[in-house]
């Protein structure tokens, strides 16, 4: 799996599997629970090992998915394999962000996922009742005590990430945004991260029911011009980015497959001008 790496060191792969709605009741809407679906524990623990198989070492996870049940799938999914091989995110609460919580949070976190440390650690959603500097001296302290190898956030805002840099003793290394082809965050976030040395980790790629006729027309002729998936396309454009990677959930083997066959062709100029051009904000 290929790569992108920063000035700090801190390197990522640049696509990883999303565990959204694997060992929880599905689909999960907003607003509502992550309840755990414990009925079909073999099946997802099979998709996580297969994905692995494939060549996907960067998993993406928090321990709001299925409270918890899905980091505990994939600490069974890993469990044997060689860790250091293995890139896992997870992501705190926002209701866990006091300095003692976040702390028990995260050792809950390495428990359930039957590891030692957790590579990349993200604060799920800011919280504005809670302050930002008590969260980071407890990120500060998980990576101090090597219980967490990097910091990260998830849906932070330009303002946001600057006020967490300014509490941090070490770098904040990536930030987890809607980046997609159909919608994507606030272009300025993308771009403060992008030139400021913080990984876009973009997620909500394929948009479903979020179409317009134009777009995927656009998508459809040029995936054909390259003989690839409409999947292949958008993955390729979006890592093609600065400072970019992917995840995305799938359990479908043959997808998996295509999805890693995403470096044997380049977008031109004009093609990835074209679909910057067509991509809504939010």
């Amino acid at each position: 799996m290929e790569t992108k790496r920063l000035p700090c060191g801190f390197e990522i792969p640049v696509l990883g599997i999303g565990t959204v709605n694997i060992g929880e009741t599905a689909p999960v809407k907003a607003g509502e629970n992550h309840k755990p679906d414990y009925e079909h524990d073999k099946e997802h623990i099979k998709a996580i090992k297969e994905a692995i198989s494939l060549g996907y070492n960067h998993i993406d996870t928090a321990e709001l998915y299925g409270q918890g049940h899905t980091e505990e799938l994939i600490g069974k999914a890993i469990t044997g394999l060689d860790r250091k091989k293995l890139f896992i995110t997870t992501k705190v609460s926002k209701e866990h962000l006091r300095y003692d919580d976040l702390i028990t949070s995260a050792k809950k976190s390495l428990k359930r996922l039957n590891t030692d440390y957790i590579d990349l650690y993200l604060i799920h959603r800011p919280n504005q009742d809670i302050p930002i500097k008590e969260t980071m001296d407890a990120m500060t302290w998980l990576v101090d005590n090597r219980l967490i190898r990097h910091v990260g956030v998830s849906a932070f805002d330009v303002r946001q990430i600057r006020e967490a840099q300014r509490h941090s003793r070490h770098p904040i290394v990536a930030n987890q945004l809607k980046y997609s082809i159909w919608k994507r965050s606030d272009l300025r976030t993308i771009r403060y991260c992008q030139e400021n040395n913080i990984i876009v980790i973009a997620y909500k790629l394929f948009g479903r029911g979020m179409i317009t006729t134009d777009r995927k027309q656009l998508i459809t002729d040029i995936s054909k011009k390259h003989n690839k998936t409409e999947a292949q396309t958008i993955l390729n454009w979006i890592t093609s980015k600065k400072n970019t990677v992917a995840i995305f959930k799938s359990t479908n083997a043959e997808h998996l497959r295509e999805n890693l066959e995403i470096h044997d062709f380049s977008l031109s100029d004009e093609e990835i001008q074209r679909i910057d051009s067509s991509v809504p904000l939010v």
